[in-house]
């Protein structure tokens, strides 16, 4: 199952609409409460502009693809449509606000004629899951490539790109879910031919490496977003993720004598920011911040327990 609707990007564009109207009201009542009548004008304004606004976020569902069938919850309900229902889709680009996609049916369904989708704020996400959906409609299936391939005896290969994923305490079937949530977030940022491959590694670990390489960005993401996945308990999981790779000038290391080297990516213990990863280079540890986008030497390497670091 594939969800195609970004979560956070409804909860925090309705958050802010709820919390706009909270506040007009508020104002509004209070100044009546005061008997100031030069906000009469809210009172012939305010009805209609808040039905209508909640009216249009009551529109944006939850939308799974699963398989041939659009599962779409809303206000309690759900409904299962095939998708050979669609009739068409339209892609909105919201410019500062967030993409959208409307789906048009060919009949009506327990939500009526059309759904909405948010498809957020990252670049590419919205003509990603419109790929998706037409890719549906065709019988085709859309998307990254996960390919299981089987432990081999004896000396595991290196990587071709130098990058690899030693994953702990995720079942196949849950990581499966979670790199394909990941490359769905990402868009069009992991290239047209991006794919992982997975197979069993040491200690019941699962290794991931990536046939047609990763951008060391989306690396520091994906590491990032492996340990903290979305729609996930985390509560009472021991979940470690380190990766490997091979520095090149791409990573925009704070040294050039750092490129060629070979790097260890984790999170580090006690993480309270988790919107970066920790980068281990021979003796010397550098904080990758997402937010900052660039390396900060760090004294304390806070290592977690049990990850090993080897290069």
């Amino acid at each position: 199952m594939r969800r195609l609707d970004s979560q956070y990007s409804a909860l925090w564009n309705k958050g802010l609409a709820y919390i706009f109207l909270a506040f007009m009201w508020g104002i509004t009542i209070k100044a009546y409460a005061e008997g100031n009548h030069r906000v009469d004008v809210m009172h012939y304004i305010l009805p209609p502009v808040s039905i209508l606004i909640l009216w249009w976020f009551s529109t944006f569902k939850q939308v799974t693809l699963d398989g041939d069938t659009l599962v779409i919850r809303g206000f309690g309900r759900e409904a299962r449509v095939p998708v050979s229902q669609i009739e068409r889709i339209g892609k909105h680009r919201g410019g500062k606000d967030p993409d959208f996609i409307t789906i048009v049916f060919k009949t009506k369904t327990e939500f009526g004629r059309r759904v909405r989708i948010m498809t957020g704020f990252a670049s590419g996400n919205l003509d990603h899951i419109a790929k998706i959906l037409q890719g549906a409609m065709e019988g085709k299936d859309i998307g990254v490539k996960i390919i299981q391939a089987p432990r081999e005896p004896g000396i595991i290969p290196k990587p071709a790109n130098g990058k690899e994923v030693v994953v702990r305490g995720w079942t196949n079937e849950e990581l499966s879910g979670i790199l394909t949530d990941f490359a769905d977030l990402s868009g069009s940022d992991l290239g047209p031919d991006f794919d992982y491959e997975v197979q069993p590694h040491d200690n019941g670990s699962i290794r991931i490496t990536f046939p047609h390489d990763i951008p060391p960005l989306q690396f520091s993401f994906l590491i990032n977003y492996v340990q903290y996945p979305k729609n996930y308990d985390l509560k009472g999981r021991s979940i470690s993720v380190v990766g490997k790779a091979l520095i090149t000038p791409d990573f925009h290391p704070p040294s050039n004598g750092l490129v060629g080297q070979k790097a260890i990516f984790y999170i580090p213990t006690n993480d309270q920011k988790y919107d970066l990863v920790y980068v281990r280079v021979g003796d010397e540890t550098f904080e990758n911040s997402f937010a900052a986008r660039r390396w900060k030497r760090v004294t304390d390497s806070r290592i977690p327990p049990g990850v090993e670091i080897k290069q």
